[in-house]
């Protein structure tokens, strides 16, 4: 029985979506032996945006094409007995794989694996895009960055969205690159403008719980690939390659949500809806990257 085939079969209770899978080598069809990293998208990303994760993936393996898979759902945060239990099994499956850097997508599971899971080398999923300078289309908009001040990506988040066009803004006053060759900054919002400003987060729990609370909000992958389950306008606003007026500021969008939006956002928060969105990952990874 090979590694690959391990991987395939060993699964426990409550984890039929996970998928720990090294990359193929492209010239011999065949796994690889080893891998350097493996991208961790965690169940929050998994559940709400599977598209994401498979584009995301996609990307990473133009890159590093010995990234491994490690769809690895089920944790309850509520619970330290689950909590122990699923960590061992990951360790395990981790030590399996060749112990690889894990891409971290989301500031909760960066806060879990710093704090309980010490062994497990990590590296944030925005400072890799940095590096690489993958960016997505044009964003002329203004954002208001919602990230976890002990924890967060906030800093690589903001730097992504400003390689895109867009502002970032803080309070009453707008941040970044607004005022570098000769970008025209927005004048100070009023409140009321302000809370139509939507936030920009690198975590799927924070965007969930400000669509569920009737907020505006955009993950910064749903930024970079210009789609989202709830985001539809991102497909014809964020377009790759659109040219923008660097002298015109950034404007207040009518944030008002289409009927397909309302339903895709009160749609979140299904159960079924994330079981499914689980199922479809697990066989969209396996047939367009190990053609199952």
């Amino acid at each position: 029985m090979t590694k690959d085939d391990t991987f395939q079969n060993d699964t426990f209770q409550n984890e039929a979506h996970t998928l720990i899978r090294m990359p193929l080598d492209p010239s011999a069809g065949q796994p690889l032996d080893e891998c350097r990293y493996a991208l961790f998208p965690g169940t929050a990303l998994a559940q709400s945006e599977p598209q994401l994760v498979v584009l995301l993936y996609d990307s990473i393996l133009h890159q590093y094409p010995d990234t491994a898979m490690f769809l690895y759902p089920g944790r309850d945060g509520a619970d330290p007995l689950l909590n122990r239990k699923w960590s061992e099994r990951l360790l395990t499956r981790w030590r399996r794989l060749g112990k690889p850097t894990m891409i971290i997508t989301t500031p909760e599971d960066m806060k879990f694996f710093r704090g309980i899971l010490t062994e497990i080398p990590t590296v944030s999923l925005y400072d890799l895009l940095l590096k690489h300078n993958i960016s997505g289309g044009c964003s002329r908009e203004l954002y208001r960055l919602s990230e976890p001040a002990q924890y967060g990506f906030g800093d690589a988040v903001r730097e992504l969205a400003e390689n895109m066009g867009a502002v970032v803004y803080d309070g009453a006053a707008p941040s970044g690159r607004s005022g570098e060759a000769g970008m025209s900054e927005p004048a100070a919002l009023s409140a009321q403008d302000l809370a139509k400003v939507p936030f920009l987060t690198s975590s799927i729990d924070v965007r969930n719980a400000m669509k569920k609370q009737g907020f505006d909000a955009v993950h910064i992958l749903e930024l970079i690939f210009g789609m989202g389950a709830s985001n539809q306008h991102l497909a014809h606003t964020h377009e790759e390659g659109h040219d923008h007026d660097h002298h015109t500021p950034p404007q207040v969008r009518d944030t008002k949500m289409s009927p397909e939006e309302e339903a895709a956002a009160a749609d979140l928060f299904s159960h079924k809806k994330k079981q499914r969105n689980l199922q479809d990952l697990h066989d969209m990874l396996l047939s367009l990257f190990w053609n199952q």
